[in-house]
């Protein structure tokens, strides 16, 4: 009976593109436009226990990719090493994204031998002005540092991974550094580089900071994107951006790739998405983003939360809304770089229909591909 138990438990199993885990809600940094700093005096401090991995990753089969970034650094969690070790061990592509202050002599050694796959690096900056304000308490230039440390140590055990990641921030206000980021990703020999928007705004003021709704310089915007993006390619580096531009319509899909992935907070709560599990706390006596939970991982397993009523009926809705595209889905993921691959192709995914929505979907910017 316990074997036929097993088996129907793997036969009822999702097959993800990606899991992703928050395995903390710390962080030291003050990033101005982050939910953690604007909502300090509500966050839920905490980070997630080894033995909540440990039961976690029974189920890391069902996944391509396992990626350690929530809305905190992971390296603030003291067993990170052991969980990425615990990973790698059943398999899996293991990945994480960094405020880059922890990667000291140690931490890259131990990154290098336990074979991470995918570091990621949070910019705001190719210039240390830019980056330093609108990311205080990171360095720009201890974190270049880092990165031209651990290109050495690579080189020096002929080693390819872990690939480095450039997640860049794009803002009004430090756009015009993008244009030395192949430069610098060639410094530090970093072969894929992201470029996301400003889409949540904890506070209305940042809305003036974000480039999709500064309609005057739009076309100047996509311009530069794409005149990088040309640079990139003649420098064997992967330049992907988010469009500049607001569409008029959603998408039929969300980028974040909800029909084959998820995201667990630190705490064990799975949502769809990491915009639907920002780590407040109850009763904070003030209107805030509520958490959208569709199960415990300390009560229930993966695949059985993955096949709740609830989540199975937020599923549907994307499901249908997935009939009206042309192209196989599938096309339009790229796993190794945990981001959607082409802006064309989330350009032909254009739904028009908002009404099916989910209500906190369909209020997201990033149903808007942006």
């Amino acid at each position: 009976m316990g074997f036929l138990n097993k088996l129907l438990h793997r036969h009822k199993s999702p097959f993800m593109d990606w899991i992703q885990i928050e395995v903390t809600s710390l962080c030291g940094s003050s990033c101005f436009y982050c939910p953690h700093t604007i909502y300090r005096d509500h966050w839920h401090h905490a980070s997630m226990g080894l033995e909540t991995f440990r039961s976690i990753s029974n189920d890391f089969k069902i996944a391509n990719l396992i990626f350690l970034q929530g809305w905190g650094e992971p390296f603030l969690n003291g067993k990170i090493f052991e969980m990425i070790e615990i990973a790698k061990n059943e398999g899996s592509k293991v990945g994480l994204t960094t405020n880059g202050m922890f990667l000291n002599q140690e931490t890259i050694d131990n990154l290098i031998n336990l074979k991470l796959d995918i570091l990621g690096i949070s910019l705001a900056g190719t210039k240390s002005e830019n980056h330093n304000r609108l990311r205080s308490g990171t360095d720009f230039n201890q974190i270049t540092k880092c990165l031209l440390d651990l290109k050495e140590k690579k080189a020096q055990k002929n080693s390819a991974i872990p690939n480095v990641h450039l997640a860049y921030l794009m803002l009004r206000s430090n756009f015009e550094d993008l244009r030395d980021i192949i430069k610098y990703a060639k410094e530090i020999n970093s072969k894929d580089i992201v470029c996301s928007n400003l889409n949540f705004f904890p506070s209305p003021e940042l809305r003036n900071e974000s480039i999709f709704l500064d309609e005057e310089k739009t076309s100047y915007y996509s311009e530069v994107l794409k005149g990088l993006q040309s640079e990139a390619k003649n420098n064997a580096v992967n330049f992907f951006f988010y469009s500049p531009v607001l569409p008029e319509s959603p998408l039929s899909l969300c980028p974040e790739n909800i029909l084959k992935s998820c995201f667990i907070s630190h705490d064990g709560l799975v949502s769809s998405c990491v915009f639907t599990n920002i780590p407040l706390l109850v009763n904070a006596g003030r209107p805030l983003p509520k958490r959208i939970i569709y199960g415990d991982i300390n009560q229930q397993s993966l695949p059985e939360i993955w096949d709740l009523a609830s989540y199975k009926s937020f599923r549907h809705i994307f499901t249908e809304r997935q009939k009206s595209i042309t192209r196989d889905i599938d096309l339009v993921v790229d796993i190794d770089r945990f981001q959607q691959s082409d802006e064309g192709k989330i350009n032909e995914c254009v739904n028009g229909d908002l009404d099916d929505l989910p209500v906190h979907c369909s209020h997201c910017y990033r149903m808007f591909g942006v």
